[in-house]
């Protein structure tokens, strides 16, 4: 089984609402709906994806026009130090961020530890290839930290210039036998 690691394309930022219920922009939008016509995402039997707006529209965009059927996982969720609260100051976002991956900051704003997220995403991603071992391709439509976070379990990354490099939309091959990626994100689309 090859894994599609999907991240969700390009997000409307709207300080106003809870970061988990952002949508996509239009430009996410059109993003998503070019990224469905790419031969891998066509080649997918079942897409998943975190209950996150974001990730589920970006979900809905890849699967309808190929008849892809959708199920979700809220432990594919995002990395919850990164979405309990809107850091306007981007400046205090990105020290924040770079301080979680080197190890300088265990929690931002009370949320998860990479430990702690990355035990929630890996069980369910297990769950996900146990539950479709018939499959030949499974696509998860998640988020950029939590990707970045899970792909250092299997590749050597410097996590905060991958999290920095992972575009919305982005795409990665895992092959779950051998527990390795075929193609890392940014190398396809």
């Amino acid at each position: 089984m090859k894994i599609v690691f999907i991240r969700h394309s390009k997000t409307k930022i709207e300080p106003k609402i809870p970061v988990t219920c952002w949508g996509l922009s239009d430009e996410g939008i059109e993003l998503a709906r070019k990224l469905s016509t790419h031969d891998i995402i066509k080649q997918i039997d079942i897409i998943y994806a975190s209950l996150q707006t974001k990730a589920l529209e970006t979900a809905i965009y890849l699967g309808k026009p190929n008849g892809i059927p959708i199920r979700t996982d809220n432990d594919l969720t995002e990395v919850t130090s990164f979405t309990k609260s809107f850091e306007p100051d981007f400046k205090k976002y990105k020290q924040n961020v770079k301080e979680y991956y080197s190890g300088k900051l265990d929690r931002i704003n009370g949320g998860e530890t990479k430990q702690e997220a990355i035990t929630r995403f890996a069980k369910a991603v297990e769950s996900i290839a146990a539950a479709e071992k018939d499959k030949k391709y499974v696509g998860i439509v998640s988020h950029g930290s939590i990707l970045t976070i899970y792909s250092a379990k299997f590749k050597d990354i410097d996590c905060y210039a991958t999290h920095t490099a992972i575009k919305q939309p982005d795409i990665a091959i895992f092959d779950w036998k051998n527990k390795k990626f075929m193609n890392f994100f940014g190398e396809i689309i």
